[in-house]
């Protein structure tokens, strides 16, 4: 069953600060408490990289990720399908734990000036979870407060 959640935050610093710092995969665990590790296996196939390279600003990576929540590790590998500085990033998994998702950073310019600057972080994403779980999920609002949390 697919489960597809959304969170949104506001960052005070500009969309340029915001997505240096999240496009940094390996720097997630230090900020996100459930991620144990991410790193980074190297730029996707030339093929994927061919296909996907006219909307895409700069070389789509794969990544490995593990996450553990209550005792239980999940871990997958993820390639970018979209990687637009400063707007926005967008992944697939492609072994493991199925998910895809995005994040978008859009500025919020409150004053003329750059330290008036802030920025509204929105995380998509989607992932398969076996049907007993999904609808737990479903019933609650537990996966965007986790999200929420998270962020």
């Amino acid at each position: 069953r697919l489960i597809e959640c959304s969170a949104k935050i506001t960052l005070p610093f500009s969309a340029e600060v915001a997505f240096e710092a999240f496009s940094d995969l390996t720097r997630q665990p230090s900020w996100c408490n459930y991620l144990h590790s991410v790193e980074y296996l190297g730029l996707v196939d030339e093929d994927f990289q061919n296909e996907y390279q006219e909307k895409s600003d700069i070389p789509l990576r794969q990544s490995k990720w593990t996450v553990g929540v209550r005792g239980l590790k999940f871990s997958w590998t993820a390639r970018d399908t979209l990687i637009q500085p400063p707007h926005r990033i967008e992944w697939e998994s492609t072994s493991g734990m199925k998910n895809m998702g995005s994040v978008e950073f859009i500025p919020n310019n409150n004053s003329g000036t750059n330290s008036g600057n802030s920025t509204e972080m929105i995380v998509s994403f989607t992932f398969v979870a076996p049907r007993v779980v999904a609808g737990l999920f479903r019933r609650s609002n537990r996966i965007r407060r986790f999200t929420e949390d998270v962020l």
